[in-house]
C-alpha cells in the first residue's frame, strides 16, 4: 500500500537491506516494541552509512482480550511458547477463555506504527500522530470485535477465525473477510491510512 500510494519513495524491507539486527521484543507496552524496533533498525542502517533522511517504519501488533485482563497484548505472537504457532496460540487462547467458564469475550485488535529517521532528527507536526518523543511519528489505530470459541473462516492469520465482527452481511471473523474488505476494516488498515495521510509532511 505504501509503494502504490504515489509518494516519491521506495519501500525495502529491512531484511533485503542485509542482515539486520535481531530486535529483542521484551518490553510491556506495542509502543516500547514499536520504538526498539524503528529506532535499532535505523542505527544500524547508520552505520552502514544510509542517508539521515531515510524513513525507518516499525510496527507492533496484537489483541487484547478483556476476560483475560488485555492478554496476550504485546505477547500475542508468543501466547503460548516462543515457538508457538497459530494453532497453538489460538488453543492457549481458548483454554484461558474455558478456565474462565467463558465462551466468549470483548476485544479488540490494535496496531501500532512508528517512523523514525535514520539520524534521529525531530519529525515535523504530523496529522493524525500521536503525543511521542521528537524523533517519532506514532500512529495507532483500534479494530473492536469479540473473542468466541467458535471458529470459522480459512482467511487471515494470527487470531482472525477466533476474532468476530458485525457487518452488513451478518457476523463473521476476521478470517472470513476478503483481504480488500480486512483491509478496509481493520487496525492495521486503519493505522497504515492515518501514516498515509502524514507521509507527505514527512517528505517535505
Amino acid at each position: 500500500m505504501l509503494a502504490a500510494a504515489g509518494l516519491p519513495l521506495t519501500v525495502h524491507t529491512a531484511r533485503s537491506l542485509g542482515p539486520a539486527p535481531t530486535i529483542v521484543e521484551d518490553q510491556e507496552t506495542f509502543l516500547q516494541h514499536a520504538t526498539l524496533k524503528a529506532r535499532g533498525i535505523a542505527r544500524w542502517l547508520a552505520t552502514r552509512g544510509e542517508s539521515g533522511d531515510t524513513l525507518v517504519l516499525a510496527d507492533d501488533s496484537g489483541v487484547c482480550i478483556d476476560a483475560l485482563d488485555g492478554a496476550p497484548g504485546v505477547d500475542s505472537a508468543v501466547f503460548a511458547g516462543p515457538q508457538a504457532d497459530d494453532a497453538a496460540n489460538n488453543a492457549h487462547m481458548l483454554a484461558a477463555l474455558t478456565a474462565l467458564g467463558r465462551d466468549r469475550s470483548a476485544a479488540h485488535y490494535v496496531c501500532l506504527l512508528a517512523v523514525t529517521r535514520v539520524d534521529g532528527a525531530a519529525l515535523p507536526g504530523l496529522p493524525g500522530a500521536e503525543p511521542s518523543e521528537s524523533d517519532l511519528g506514532v500512529f495507532v489505530a483500534h479494530w473492536d470485535g469479540e473473542i468466541r470459541q467458535a471458529r470459522a473462516g480459512q482467511g487471515g492469520f494470527g487470531y482472525d477465525p477466533h476474532f468476530w465482527i458485525s457487518t452488513p452481511d451478518g457476523e463473521r471473523t476476521a478470517a472470513q473477510l476478503a483481504p480488500d474488505e480486512k483491509h478496509a476494516r481493520s487496525h492495521r488498515g486503519q493505522a497504515v491510512r492515518k501514516l498515509l495521510a502524514a507521509l507527505p509532511a514527512l517528505l517535505a
